[in-house]
């Protein structure tokens, strides 16, 4: 293709950026023009990446009907058996709760020089990022969004984290969060397998038109109301009484209070309350290249170009383009602000599902346990069998305490036949292989084993079962870190007022910070206007490299402080015993009067009898 081919195709792309960083994108078309083509483009890219994705949605309504117990759909008498035992919610529940039992942590480090002239300085600020990070989890209950996360990647193949800057936060000063994302909300390139291949993704929310003006002022009065998208709608128990594209009602003044900030737009209801109706926006982040010559870099040698990745953020609604913005410009970090997680990382976007492994043995269990039942009903009211001289020709449903007329004279009961005797062993072989499947027994999900076992023995088969939990482990570590890695990025760039970080809880110090304004800033020339933010390096840590039953910790930890490789602080920490720091100061006291301070156990202590 010709130069002049190359410019025109360039021109006529509204997601071309041939400019140098910081400059805005130049388009000879007007504005008006421009807006529409960039509406357009998002929702053809929306339409892609959904029209690909619906096959899964389909079989994740399942998944979620079957893990809320409810497999069957319906029956065709209101009589008939209809028992749902769930196996699937316990095996879940388990793994979720072994994944969170160690609660994550995360650990910064500065991207500096070692051994320069600020070395420790800067340490002492990663310190201080360290507490700022704690203080978040902790006071934002960011432990519950990963909890939600891990229910998404054992229902819907996947789960995602959004790293956020909420203004509202920290008592309005704003702060760093991390935000479970509903599957069924996020359209990701379809033609990507992992993160890294990733060109664009696209979340689709509904929002009422107050929801829009909070978060874009004055963006309401260019858009239309009842502006919505065919979306994929994520189910919720509430479904068959309520609907999402239903107006939402906004809530008025409450008295002594005269005037509300969302207010609503003098639209009233059959029950004269104020509503207004919802709008599908569309916030879609596109992956752009950026070349970088000499000219605006002189580090560049002369003749040679650096092409980088910038990501760009455009929000619509209809027709309108609410935001259109790179993504350093809005947050601390260069990327968009989405991180993923599976069960197990195979190499595709989706990764495997585990409620869907277990449907198929769930759905056998309860047919099995209704033709049982039905069985035991006929048993206990069988059906007569009436002479056909009362006549009448109606079709017969076999239901327990029913007559049906037949071609012979005699009248009796008819007996129904017996139940197999091995429907309970392949209930139980069913029951075995959702065990396999899942990789968690019923000794690890509580259930106390038959017979006269070692510890050694229960141990090895906790530890056998734990292999899975702890690779699913390591990539909720890989997902945390990419999350972290932003919220460091949004603390870096965003702490730029004076404030108190304070952490106090177990397991913590009772640490207080004293942040300055732009407390993670480096000076570049010796001038505030040329510092910039420190970049920090961040490993998570969600124990997968540690036991992961709680017992194993423990039983660890006393074993470690028999042979005197740990004093009573680590062991009353591993136990989590309350007031464990005064506990530990008063034991240590005690020894340190009588002399035993510093001395290996004794014979007795170190037995552990």
């Amino acid at each position: 293709m010709s130069m002049m081919g190359d410019t025109a195709a360039a021109e006529s792309n509204p997601f071309t950026d041939t400019t140098t960083r910081g400059t805005p994108v130049s388009t000879p078309m007007s504005n008006e023009l421009h807006e529409a083509q960039l509406a357009g483009t998002v929702r053809e890219l929306f339409y892609r990446a959904r029209d690909s994705r619906r096959p899964i949605v389909a079989q994740w309504k399942t998944n979620y009907r079957v893990l809320n117990n409810k497999t069957w759909s319906s029956r065709s008498e209101p009589w008939m058996p209809a028992p749902e035992i769930s196996n699937i919610w316990p095996i879940i529940a388990s793994l979720v709760a072994w994944m969170t039992d160690q609660r994550p942590t995360a650990i910064v480090t500065p991207s500096i020089p070692p051994f320069s002239d600020a070395a420790d300085f800067y340490d002492q600020i990663a310190e201080h990022m360290n507490a700022c990070l704690r203080s978040t989890w902790s006071g934002n209950m960011a432990d519950a969004e990963v909890e939600k996360m891990l229910w998404d990647v054992c229902t819907y193949q996947v789960g995602y984290m959004k790293s956020v800057w909420e203004p509202w936060l920290a008592d309005g000063l704003g702060d760093a969060m991390m935000r479970r994302v509903d599957p069924f909300t996020l359209y990701p390139d379809p033609f990507a397998r992992s993160m890294d291949q990733l060109n664009y993704i696209t979340e689709a929310k509904i929002m009422s038109i107050d929801d829009v003006e909070r978060a874009w002022p004055g963006s309401t009065k260019r858009i239309n109301a009842g502006a919505t998208e065919e979306i994929d709608e994520a189910p919720h128990r509430a479904d068959a009484t309520t609907s999402q594209n239903q107006p939402r009602v906004n809530l008025g003044p409450i008295s002594p209070s005269t005037y509300s900030r969302f207010a609503p737009s003098q639209r009233q209801s059959n029950q004269l309350i104020s509503e207004d109706p919802v709008v599908v926006v569309l916030e879609c982040w596109i992956r752009m290249s950026e070349t970088i010559t000499h000219k605006d870099d002189p580090t560049i040698q002369e003749g040679t170009a650096r092409v980088i990745d910038r990501w760009k953020c455009i929000v619509t609604c209809g027709q309108t383009v609410l935001m259109e913005a790179f993504a350093d410009e809005i947050y601390g970090h260069n990327t968009h602000p989405y991180d993923k997680m599976c069960l197990f990382d195979t190499g595709e976007w989706y990764g495997p599902c585990l409620v869907e492994f277990l449907t198929s043995p769930q759905e056998s269990i309860n047919r099995m346990l209704a033709n049982m039942e039905q069985n035991i009903m006929l048993v206990g009211n069988p059906i007569l069998f009436e002479s056909p001289r009362q006549g009448s020709r109606t079709t017969k449903t076999n239901r327990p305490g029913q007559r049906i007329q037949g071609r012979r004279e005699e009248v009796g009961w008819l007996e129904p036949p017996t139940l197999h005797p091995d429907m309970i062993n392949l209930i139980q072989y069913y029951e075995s292989k959702i065990e396999t499947i899942s990789g968690l027994s019923a000794i690890v999900r509580g259930f106390s084993p038959t017979g006269r076992n070692s510890s050694d023995v229960l141990s090895s088969v906790q530890d056998s079962a734990f292999v899975r939990v702890r690779a699913t482990l390591r990539n909720l570590e890989r997902c945390l870190r990419g999350v972290t890695q932003k919220m460091v990025g949004n603390i870096a760039e965003f702490y730029t007022e004076p404030r108190m970080i304070a952490i106090a809880g177990p397991g913590s110090d009772k640490t207080r910070y004293a942040i300055k304004s732009r407390h993670f800033y480096t000076v570049n020339d010796g001038t505030e206007e040329d510092s910039t933010p420190l970049r920090f390096t961040v490993m998570a840590d969600a124990g997968s490299e540690h036991p992961t039953s709680r017992g194993a910790r423990q039983e660890q930890a006393n074993f470690l402080f028999s042979v005197g490789a740990i004093d009573e602080i680590e062991v009353l920490k591993a136990h989590q015993w309350p007031n464990w720091r005064e506990v530990a100061g008063r034991v240590m006291d005690m020894k340190a009067t009588t002399g035993q301070l510093g001395q290996a156990p004794g014979k007795r202590q170190a037995t552990r009898s």
